[in-house]
């Protein structure tokens, strides 16, 4: 007896006691035939054709800037600061406090002089060392130029002016203008050889020679998940303008810092005041952007004193922080700045007003909460409202990144229904996913997003041109920037 069963795609043909199967299996757009000969059990591994996104990493720095040592143009990945002061400062440390550290010492108590270059902090080391401090956890390090080794000038320098002190000390009144004078020279040489050079402009933007051969800041373009770009203590408008055009380039985040002192600012252009700081928005625009100001003030447990620290670092920390603990939808603002002592200058409401409306982020310090960040906006706050915000356009950044990971294996699959249902499905689960977690705005998630894919995304032309679209609507979450209550008075009798 032969009978013959239809259901679907699948049809079973029943020959007596001997059973041969034959499967012609669909599923969105996979089609794969399997026959049978022999009698047995067969066990097959078959795809649900759901291929689940996920979001791409938000929280991961790339560091540029320069060290003492450590290998020179190469993306080196860190994940500690103890990593980083084996890889770029290079010598042995007993405790690793801070970038200067406290050099190890033996039995008798004797500094060991064993692979102790000299005592010289770099913009980036201090960086990446208040990175840390403030929730990061993950980063990539190019040091794009080893800084000169001046510890013998310095000694030498040290030495000569211990000479002219004593001179000073035991000279007569009428000599002792002249051999102050001279205290006073040696000094300032002894300062100027103790700061790192800045004129380093050419070896951090680098060039880009192909793979193995990219120099400074190309050098990130060997690794695809940095997410937000730094480079603590550089505010040279070259390297500004490079940090971002490369930032627009790449689709991902960059911090900059403000010049240290207001007088700065003439290197931009500006006037040095609050007026001219205002407007450092305007030469740094862009959607990828925020600057930061005041630098950041931090104690060096090495020296027993405290030392001023570009605010890039800890912002970028603080970035990853949020990133971990709330997601990259809320905005980094109103979060403290680990290890910060004070600011380099304090600010009012009535100073802050201009800056924030012009984009400038700053980082105040209140007598009831300590020093938090206090602004979240972008350079092009004053001429794109759409992307005012800092945690919008980071949130657009890992949606954007997440679907061209999360939708690879569609390329060259045929272009028909079935992939863009494949599609659409695929990317609603991730959005509604986002949407819980309170990435969007909306009572539901129709309000929050939609995703369209079908014939009307897909006309025939496109189709013919091997083009799949599909369109995505969100509506971002902002933050709270101005909350404002309205008070009024109350006779007992109202109600």
């Amino acid at each position: 007896m032969t009978q013959v069963i239809c259901y679907n795609d699948f049809r079973v043909i029943l020959i007596s006691n001997l059973v041969l199967t034959k499967k012609l299996l669909r599923f969105k757009g996979e089609t794969m035939a399997m026959e049978y000969y022999t009698p047995g059990v067969y066990v097959e591994e078959i795809s649900s054709g759901a291929k689940p996104m996920t979001a791409a990493p938000t929280h991961i720095v790339g560091f540029l800037g320069e060290t003492r040592t450590g290998r020179l143009n190469r993306p080196i990945m860190v994940t500690s600061w103890t990593q980083y002061f084996d890889e770029f400062i290079g010598y042995k440390l007993q405790d690793k406090i801070t970038p200067r550290g406290t050099i190890e010492k033996d039995i008798d108590g004797n500094n060991i002089q064993e692979e102790v270059p000299y005592d010289k902090v770099t913009g980036l080391d201090w960086g990446v060392y208040v990175f840390f401090a403030n929730g990061g956890a993950k980063c990539h390090v190019v040091s794009a130029n080893h800084i000169a080794d001046n510890s013998a000038k310095i000694e030498s320098l040290k030495e000569e002016l211990t000479k002219q002190e004593t001179l000073v000390a035991k000279a007569k009144d009428k000599e002792k203008d002249a051999l102050k004078k001279k205290v006073s020279d040696i000094k300032a040489q002894i300062e100027s050889a103790s700061v790192v050079n800045s004129n380093n402009t050419k070896e951090l933007i680098g060039h880009d020679g192909g793979p193995g051969k990219r120099t400074g800041l190309t050098c990130f373009k060997d690794v695809g998940e940095v997410a937000i770009l730094v480079a603590p203590g550089v505010v040279s408008p070259a390297v500004q303008q490079e940090m971002l055009a490369y930032a627009e380039g790449a689709n991902i985040f960059t911090i900059l810092d403000a010049p240290k002192t207001l007088e700065g600012l003439k290197e931009h252009g500006l006037t040095d005041d609050l007026n001219g700081l205002a407007g450092l928005s305007a030469k740094c625009a862009s959607k990828q952007s925020a600057v930061y100001f005041p630098w950041v003030s931090t104690y060096d447990a090495s020296t027993d004193s405290n030392t001023l620290v570009a605010p890039s670092g800890f912002v970028a920390g603080i970035y990853a922080r949020v990133d971990n603990e709330r997601g990259v939808f809320k905005a980094p603002a109103n979060e403290g700045v680990n290890l910060a002592t004070s600011l380099a200058y304090t600010l009012s409401d009535t100073e802050q007003e201009s800056l924030n409306m012009n984009g400038v982020n700053v980082i105040r310090d209140f007598s009831d909460k300590g020093i938090v960040v206090w602004g979240a906006r972008t350079t092009v706050s004053m001429i794109d409202a759409e992307w005012r915000y800092i945690n919008v356009r980071r949130l657009f950044n890992m949606i954007e990144k997440s679907i061209e990971m999360g939708t690879q294996w569609a390329v060259f699959e045929p272009n028909d229904e079935k992939l863009w249902i494949a599609l659409k499905s695929n990317t609603t689960a991730f959005l509604s996913r986002l949407y819980k977690a309170g990435a969007f705005a909306g009572a539901n998630e129709s309000e929050g997003f939609f995703v369209k894919c079908g014939p009307e995304t897909n006309p025939q032309e496109n189709v013919d041109a091997g083009i799949v679209t599909v369109e995505i609507g969100i509506a971002p979450v902002k933050p709270a920037e101005f909350v404002v209550f309205k008070i009024a008075q109350k006779a007992p009798q109202d109600t």
